[in-house]
C-alpha cells in the first residue's frame, strides 16, 4: 500500500470515528482533539547550511471512555548542503587544493501514523503503526504501551516497546571491490527504491525498550525515572558521505552495524504556589557500545500568568565523549590523528562536543465553561509557540583542519489544540 493510500485510510478511520464520538457525546463531554504544529529549523556552521520545515495534524477520537482511536501525518522539508568528502588536517596540508567537499541536499520525508489505546481506572494498552518514506529511506515501525497506576494514582508504572524494519539506499559496489576502503560513496537519491541497477537496498532493525516509574510525592513534589535501552542492527553509515583515508584513497563512510544504546533519566517537578509556577530538573546519563558516552542536565522554570497564559523558560547542557573509532584524520599523522581499526566516520555527531539550548515557551489556553461552547462548537482551544537557540562547540571535529564555526541552530514551532 503506498504511503497516501496508507494516510487516507488513517484519515477516514479517524473521521469515523469522530462520527461515532458525536454520537456517544453523552458518554463523555470531550470526544474529538485536533493537533496541528508546524516547527522550522535552521544551521549553518563552516561549509554546511540546513532548513528544515516540519508540519503535522493529529486526530484523536473517543467514542467510548474505554477507547481512544488516533492517526495523523508529519512530514520534513529539507534543503542545504552538507559535507560529502571529510579529510582531516594532515592531508589537506599536503594538499593545495581544497579536499573538503559539500553536497547540496533536498529532500521530503512522509510519515502516516495510527494509535489504538484501551483505558481502564488504573491501566491503559496502546499499540500503533507508522509508515515513513524519504527519497532513501524507508521505515516501518510498531510499538505498544503498557501503563498502570497504583496507591490511589500516585505511583505510575509504564513499559513500552518499539521496533523498526527499515531499509536504507545505497550504491551496487564494483565487483572489483572487495573492501570497504574500496567502496565509492552513493552519489544521489535517483533511482532509489526503483529497478535502477545502480541503487541497493540495505535493512536496518531498530528494537527499543523503555520501563519508567513516576511518584507523587506530595501535592508539590512529582519524580520519574526513565531507563532506555535500543539495539540496531544494519547499515548506520552515511551513504552519501566519503573519507579520505589516505593518498589516493576516498572511501564511503564506514561504521559498525552493531549498536546497543542505553540511557537511563532522571526528574523532578516542584510547584511553586507562591509563585503560581513550578520549577524541573532533569539529568540523564548515556552510554553506547562505540564508547560514546554523554551526560545531559535540563532545567525548566514554569509560570502562570493568570488562568489561561503559561510560560516556560529552560536550559540544556550536554557533553559527550567520541565514538572509539572517531578520529579527525584517518590519513595519518601522529596520535590521536590516523586509522582507528577497521571504522571510519565523518560525523561530527560521533566525535567529541558539548552543547548548550536556551529557549522560551507560552501556552494560551480556554475551555468552555458548563454547557456554553467556545464559537458554539469547541470545548478547549489551544495554542502555543515556543523558540529555542542551540549552540554547539566542537573540540576535536575540523574541515581539512579548518575548525567548525557559526555552529547554532535556531528552532521555532507554533501548535494548535482543538477539543471537541
Amino acid at each position: 500500500m503506498q504511503l497516501r493510500q496508507r494516510v487516507a485510510v488513517a484519515v477516514a478511520l479517524a473521521a469515523t470515528l469522530a462520527w461515532m464520538a458525536v454520537v456517544a457525546r453523552s458518554a463523555r463531554a470531550q470526544v474529538v482533539q485536533l493537533d496541528t504544529a508546524h516547527g522550522v529549523f535552521y544551521e549553518a556552521p563552516t561549509r554546511t547550511h540546513m532548513f528544515v520545515y516540519s508540519p503535522s495534524v493529529d486526530v484523536t477520537a473517543s467514542p467510548w471512555r474505554w477507547l481512544d482511536v488516533s492517526g495523523g501525518w508529519q512530514a520534513d522539508v529539507v534543503s542545504g548542503a552538507s559535507v560529502a568528502t571529510k579529510a582531516g588536517p594532515s592531508y589537506a596540508n599536503e594538499h593545495s587544493a581544497d579536499v573538503v567537499t559539500t553536497a547540496s541536499v533536498h529532500d521530503f520525508r512522509n510519515l502516516g501514523h495510527g494509535e489504538v489505546a484501551l483505558k481502564g481506572d488504573t491501566t491503559s494498552l496502546l499499540a500503533g503503526y507508522a509508515y515513513g518514506q524519504e527519497h532513501d529511506y524507508i521505515s516501518n515501525s510498531m510499538h505498544v504501551n503498557a501503563r498502570t497506576d497504583a496507591y490511589q494514582h500516585n505511583t505510575q508504572f509504564e513499559l513500552s516497546y518499539a521496533h523498526n524494519w527499515d531499509q536504507v539506499c545505497n550504491r551496487v559496489q564494483s565487483q572489483n571491490a572487495l573492501l570497504p576502503s574500496e567502496y565509492i560513496a552513493l552519489e544521489n537519491s535517483v533511482g532509489c527504491f526503483t529497478s535502477a541497477i545502480a541503487r541497493t537496498r540495505n535493512d536496518i532493525a531498530i528494537d527499543t525498550y523503555e520501563t519508567s516509574w513516576a511518584q507523587s510525592w506530595t501535592p508539590v513534589l512529582e519524580t520519574q525515572l526513565t531507563y532506555t535501552a535500543q539495539l540496531l542492527d544494519g547499515f548506520q553509515s552515511d551513504p552519501y558521505r566519503s573519507v579520505i583515508l589516505g593518498e589516493g584513497i576516498k572511501a564511503q563512510e564506514h561504521v559498525p552495524n552493531d549498536r546497543a544504546r542505553e540511557a537511563v533519566t532522571a526528574r523532578l517537578a516542584y510547584y511553586l504556589r507562591s509563585l503560581k509556577g513550578a520549577v524541573r530538573v532533569m539529568a540523564r546519563a548515556y552510554h553506547d557500545t562505540w564508547a560514546v558516552n554523554s551526560g545531559t542536565a535540563e532545567v525548566e522554570l514554569e509560570k502562570s500568568l493568570g488562568e489561561n497564559v503559561r510560560v516556560m523558560a529552560r536550559g540544556r547542557f550536554y557533553q559527550q565523549s567520541g565514538a572509539v573509532f572517531w578520529s579527525d584524520d584517518y590519513s595519518g599523522g601522529t596520535p590521536p590523528l590516523g586509522p582507528r581499526g577497521q571504522y571510519w566516520t565523518g560525523d561530527r555527531e560521533l566525535s567529541p562536543f558539548w552543547s548548550w539550548l536556551a529557549g522560551l515557551r507560552a501556552v494560551w489556553t480556554i475551555r468552555a465553561e458548563g454547557r456554553k461552547r467556545l464559537l458554539g462548537f469547541l470545548e478547549t482551544f489551544q495554542l502555543a509557540g515556543s523558540g529555542n537557540v542551540q549552540g554547539f562547540d566542537y573540540s576535536s571535529y575540523t574541515l581539512g583542519g579548518v575548525p567548525v564555526s557559526n555552529a547554532i541552530a535556531y528552532v521555532a514551532t507554533v501548535s494548535l489544540n482543538l477539543g471537541f
